[in-house]
């Protein structure tokens, strides 16, 4: 019986035994295609079977790994959730009972549960983090010019930079702002994700400079910017039905100056953090509190769905707004302001060991 992380599996699959990543097998997420295998694109009704490889995932095929299985997502990747009634339901390894978190579900449900010890994922505003948080182990979203990055699941650091062939790297004078306080919705913070943090800054102390920080001042311009650019992703979609509708619906009223007016904000934003807060990492949690029950969110009216999954996870999509890297060690989440991806790698290294 296949494992409901998976889409598709071939248990036939061995490892390569040549290039650099040989010996290594990687799910790659069902938003993706690999030639010759299925891809449903998160729902049954929309598979197809793929005839070139995305070139991410050709990326590392390249390099001696090969791909077994497709990982589960949510429909066309539009939650940070995963509940399709034609696809069996997930459930966190770490949380049981609870949702493993989205799009990039089925890649941290393997990793954490010990059927890969790396998976392929995407991540357009939290996907790769919000499920690597729900599921307690690692999720990097490189730096990208867009919003939308690839990168893989871990159960740690080391194994994210060696996939990506980055040499972390920790800054000297580093300057670490700590925000515990939501950023894109108001929303609630459960102790127990606070007191995480504050323990990582205490700890990160005698390594650098800590500050506290606040919500910048035009973080709400960014979001509504944010929800914008969501909304209009979607508004030429087919065969859409429940909360994808909704959001179709929704994406149709956007005007081209607002979705113009959000690409220049997103340019200048970048600017505006370092202006701001001036400092170079931002230390979050990833998530606000625990993973809600399976069903939760499919059970809302879809006009809340949106708001409840941003309350859930009000600080990931700022890094999908400026494209810089973004990591989560599970709950412990780590943006980069002037940071390339080699070294918040090498702040990610130090947390790690701190956190251990």
């Amino acid at each position: 019986m296949v494992h409901p992380a998976f889409s598709y599996l071939d248990p036939a699959v061995q490892p390569g035994t040549t290039g650099r990543l040989a010996g290594w097998v990687i799910p790659a997420k069902d938003l993706h295609d690999v030639a010759g295998l299925p891809t449903t694109l998160g729902s049954p009704d929309r598979a197809y079977l793929a005839e070139e490889t995305h070139e991410f995932v050709q990326g590392y095929i390249d390099q001696g790994a090969v791909v077994n299985a497709k990982t589960v997502t949510s429909e066309l990747g539009a939650t940070i959730y995963t509940e399709h009634p034609d696809v069996p339901a997930l459930e966190s390894p770490a949380y049981p009972g609870c949702t493993p978190g989205g799009s990039s579900s089925g890649a941290a449900v393997a990793v954490a549960a010990g059927l890969a010890r790396a998976a392929h994922g995407s991540d357009a505003g939290g996907s790769l983090r919000v499920p690597a948080a729900a599921c307690e182990v690692v999720g990097f979203k490189p730096q990208a010019p867009g919003f939308s990055a690839h990168g893989y699941m871990t159960n740690d650091v080391a194994d994210q930079a060696f996939l990506h062939d980055i040499s972390p790297i920790l800054p000297q004078h580093l300057r670490v702002g700590v925000l515990t306080k939501p950023l894109f919705a108001q929303t609630r913070i459960a102790d127990d994700r606070i007191a995480q943090i504050r323990r990582v800054a205490e700890a990160l102390g005698p390594y650098c400079d800590v500050v506290e920080v606040e919500p910048f001042a035009q973080a709400k311009e960014t979001f509504q910017h944010f929800r914008h650019r969501f909304y209009a992703h979607y508004a030429d979609l087919e065969h859409t039905a429940g909360y994808l509708e909704w959001v179709k619906e929704q994406g149709q009223y956007v005007s081209q100056a607002q979705l113009q007016a959000a690409e220049v904000h997103f340019a200048m934003l970048p600017k505006i953090l370092a202006a701001e807060w001036d400092i170079d990492v931002l230390l979050s949690p990833t998530i606000a509190y625990d993973p809600p029950a399976v069903g939760y969110f499919s059970s809302l009216e879809h006009e809340v769905i949106f708001d409840e999954q941003t309350k859930w996870s009000p600080w990931c999509s700022l890094f999908n707004a400026t494209g810089g890297p973004a990591i989560a060690l599970g709950g412990v989440h780590l943006g980069g302001i002037t940071l390339e991806n080699a070294e918040l790698l090498g702040v990610a290294v130090l947390v790690e060991k701190l956190l251990s």
